[in-house]
């Protein structure tokens, strides 16, 4: 029980993160895969007998030392297997948004002639004209300043001039939106 207690704790505790005012993709994105590879670091763990990161079950294990036998940590390891694969499941469409998401969170980054366009299909059929765009976008040094000087990915967003970057700023726009 106290395990089962430590591990909803955790959700809950990554499911408060998911919650909230000014909550963009990129953020969600960034609070999924970092509880995933929590799970990861949970299983490790476990397998060393390393309680940190359950307090309920070290508080058990304390009071049970001497009393009784060790805890058999190869069970909760296996009960907390099967939650990185529901989160897999659950979030695989993540994964292909990735290179969007990096394209939202700071354009300045983004190589498109080594890798193309970054933006889904789905997000802009027109990826000839984001490319070119993008490549503007790149050399933009006003832009690029105040990026790196302003404090919120929406500030930034606002500040693209929708008259010479179109393209770029619909896709912002419905990635925001997501």
């Amino acid at each position: 029980m106290s395990f089962c207690t430590d591990v909803v704790h955790h959700l809950a505790t990554s499911n408060m993160s998911l919650q909230g005012k000014n909550k963009f993709i990129n953020n969600l994105v960034q609070d999924i895969y970092s509880f995933q590879n929590k799970l990861k670091i949970f299983q490790r763990d476990l397998r060393t007998n390393n309680l940190n990161h359950f307090p309920y079950l070290k508080k058990i294990e304390d009071y049970l030392v001497g009393i009784a036998t060790i805890l058999n940590s190869e069970d909760y390891v296996q009960k907390l297997e099967c939650l990185p694969t529901h989160f897999e499941d659950r979030f695989k469409n993540l994964k292909l948004l990735k290179p969007s998401i990096a394209f939202l969170e700071n354009p300045f980054v983004i190589n498109v002639i080594e890798n193309g366009c970054p933006i889904l299909k789905s997000i802009s059929m027109d990826t000839a004209t984001l490319e070119i765009e993008l490549l503007e976008l790149l050399e933009d040094e006003g832009l690029k300043q105040f990026k790196y000087s302003c404090h919120s990915l929406l500030e930034f967003w606002k500040h693209v001039p929708v008259i010479k970057y179109p393209k770029i700023t619909l896709c912002a726009q419905k990635l925001i939106s997501i």
